[in-house]
């Protein structure tokens, strides 16, 4: 329960914490109409981030999955929480999109929205980047921000964060590696073989 209200309610509060400071930044340079945007924008997120809270409650998979498929969903997400910022995202999709179990989709989606919030909260890079693969044999999630790292040994257990990545790996039987150290930005990678009945 933590990791979904943590996965909803945390990661919805980023997004629009993200877009108002740059309504701020709009305001402070005296450009009103950029202003209105972001917290139009903010406004978005937190409407989306309330329906997913709803849906956590009810234990059902995330909004963004049941307007898109999952390629576009994870697109889509990283392309909403950033919208208008100075950071610059670009997302690669390799392969044949297949139909995955929706708990791997929503799992994975889960691990690119906490990469995600983990840089913009923590890492305060200027570029973010997601690649999707579609392997001849598992599905790959790559996430890389520039950003200022960490020591991966010295992050303390109990963030939920963190945590939450591996935990959801674990859930899917997929793989998860963390690689970063300070001044050198990290890198996420979800390797989730394919599920039988997904083929």
């Amino acid at each position: 329960m933590a990791r979904d209200i943590h996965d909803t309610l945390a990661q919805g509060f980023t997004g629009v914490i993200v877009q108002m400071e740059a309504a701020e930044e709009a305001l402070l340079e005296e450009d009103p109409e950029h202003a209105v945007r972001h917290v139009r924008r903010a406004r978005d997120i937190a409407r989306e981030s309330l329906g997913e809270a709803r849906r956590s409650v009810h234990a059902l998979r995330p909004q963004a999955l049941d307007k898109a498929g999952f390629a576009e969903a994870l697109r889509n997400v990283i392309q909403n929480t950033t919208a208008g910022t100075s950071l610059r995202t670009d997302f690669h999709l390799d392969g044949e999109p297949r139909h995955l179990p929706a708990n791997v989709e929503e799992c994975l989606l889960r691990i690119g929205q906490e990469a995600l919030s983990n840089a913009l909260k923590h890492a305060h890079p200027t570029e973010f980047q997601a690649r999707l693969a579609f392997d001849s044999n598992a599905v790959r999630l790559e996430l890389y921000d520039n950003g200022k790292g960490f020591m991966v040994d010295g992050v303390n257990d109990g963030g939920i964060g963190l945590l939450g990545m591996k935990e959801r790996a674990e859930q899917i039987g997929a793989t998860l590696n963390i690689s970063s150290e300070p001044g050198a930005g990290t890198k996420i990678t979800a390797i989730s073989p394919y599920q039988s009945a997904a083929g």
